[in-house]
């Protein structure tokens, strides 16, 4: 009996401490209840009532637990948190009540959060603190928002994804956000809107990523009506285009290009006018200028129909009429600098080069002007090694290449500038052969023939007019001479 006795007084003295417990627990929760009464002379804070939860878990964390305590904050909390949150303007003042709810998220929030949107009778306290509090002010904002103001609304929820649930964020995402996205795609008129659609649209792919697909196809046929009229005169359809092209995918941006682009691309080639003697190079730079958006292929075969034939043809007519070979191959590297290494390396484009030295050879084989046709062999081999050796630049296993160098100049050309490494003129041959084999190469100061200047070639003098080398003999005649001889004889 005395064992038994003290067995029953331990249970008494447990249960007298459980009680004064429940009775401090219960004494705090009728203090709160009396305190959050309308009218109350101190009314609770959300500071105060945040110590009392904390007070609360860290002291009667069993009693707490026991009778779900934490259901005491939709009482007590949300309707401080919703006088909190009343005036808030989530665009003007994105960091409000952050802390505040990321307090709570800590004294409220269960850890097996789900991911998923959950039935509302299984959200945790926190997860409908979010719902019904936090989330009615930022969806009337949404409602009310500037689509084209993006940047406000994007920093806003950035701000505050840590302290929201993933499902949530996807609620906002995809009931709120996308659909006035969708409908401001609707009203989009591309021909008449100042700002670029990619200027408030692109700003949400880190947040929606694929969320933004549905809404490309509408885009796509919005600038597909636009560009029925278009010129490729006019750059603004490429400066719309542009921000797309890492955006869309692959194939639908190439399909888009091949139906939209290429073939206003292909007439403005089959009216170009090529002229070798007054060439205007503005309309196969407006072309040319698409190099990096329309893959390498496209664009090649557009020009294969377009332009190349047409060139062969004017260089074919041109040669036909006894022209100045120097300027012949002036305009031939002038054409061909027109290109990127990416361009010269593709069979097609290379072929056509090759075809034009052939036409060249075969033009001067019947020629008896001295030192033309070795010239000219000369200048072909060269070019041939060059186009044979033309490869890829870095990168171009993709299928947009890299934007063209800058043009050269060549006879007749407007609109272009730069320069080529191969020798563009005859005496630029004459100065590469004399440094290939060894040969003092110099102007004779004040020696002039024919009004023509008088070079110092090895031991031999001799002065160019044109493309023919003229050389001085030991009787003071001045006789034409072939590059070859020239060489020969200056190296004997």
């Amino acid at each position: 009996m005395k064992h038994e006795k003290e067995r029953l007084d331990q249970v008494c003295e447990q249960e007298d401490k459980l009680i004064m417990k429940l009775r401090k627990v219960l004494d705090i929760v009728e203090s709160c209840e009396k305190r959050s009464l309308p009218g109350c002379d101190n009314p609770l804070t959300l500071d105060e009532t945040a110590g009392i939860f904390k007070m609360l878990q860290d002291d009667f964390y069993e009693e707490y637990r026991m009778y779900d305590l934490a259901a005491l904050a939709v009482a007590l909390v949300f309707p401080l948190m919703k006088q909190y949150f009343n005036d808030w303007d989530p665009l003007g003042n994105p960091r409000h009540g952050r802390e505040v709810v990321k307090q709570w998220q800590y004294l409220l929030e269960e850890q097996n959060q789900l991911f998923t949107a959950p039935d509302p009778s299984n959200m945790d306290v926190y997860q409908r603190l979010l719902w019904d509090i936090w989330l009615p002010v930022v969806r009337r904002t949404i409602l009310n928002w500037n689509v084209r103001n993006c940047d406000a609304l994007i920093e806003m929820l950035e701000i505050w994804m840590p302290v929201l649930p993933p499902w949530i964020m996807e609620n906002i995402l995809n009931q709120l956000v996308f659909p006035r996205l969708l409908q401001e795609v609707e009203t989009w008129n591309p021909l008449t809107d100042t700002m670029p659609i990619h200027a408030w649209l692109h700003p949400w792919l880190p947040l929606m990523g694929d969320k933004l697909e549905p809404l490309y196809a509408p885009i796509r046929h919005k600038i597909a009506s636009a560009l029925t009229s278009w010129h490729p005169s006019d750059t603004s359809a490429k400066v719309i285009l542009q921000p797309w092209v890492r955006v869309f995918k692959q194939g639908h941006m190439e399909a888009f290009l091949v139906k939209n682009i290429v073939p206003k691309l292909g007439l403005c080639m089959q009216e170009f006018v090529i002229n070798p003697h007054q060439q205007i190079l503005d309309p196969f730079n407006w072309v040319m200028s698409w190099s990096d958006i329309i893959p390498i292929k496209h664009l090649v075969g557009m020009l294969e129909k377009t332009f190349f034939p047409k060139w062969l043809n004017v260089l074919c007519t041109w040669l036909s009429n006894m022209p100045n070979y120097e300027e012949v191959t002036k305009w031939y590297l002038g054409w061909k600098s027109m290109f990127s290494d990416v361009y010269l390396s593709h069979p097609t484009v290379k072929d056509y080069f090759n075809k034009a030295l052939d036409i060249m050879n075969r033009a001067v084989s019947g020629n008896f002007q001295p030192g033309v046709k070795e010239n000219m062999a000369y200048f072909a081999h060269n070019e041939r090694k060059h186009l044979a050796d033309a490869a890829p630049r870095s990168g171009s296993n993709s299928p947009v290449p890299p934007p063209p160098k800058p043009p050269a100049e060549f006879p007749g050309a407007r609109s272009a500038t730069g320069s080529s490494t191969y020798p563009t003129s005859f005496k630029d041959l004459l100065e590469k052969k004399a440094e290939e084999n060894g040969i003092l190469f110099m102007p004779i100061q004040g020696r002039t023939q024919e009004a023509k200047q008088v070079y110092r070639f090895g031991k031999n003098m001799i002065y160019l007019d044109r493309s023919v080398v003229f050389i001085c003999e030991k009787n003071n005649q001045w006789v034409p001479i072939s590059l070859q001889n020239l060489v020969d004889v200056s190296i004997g």
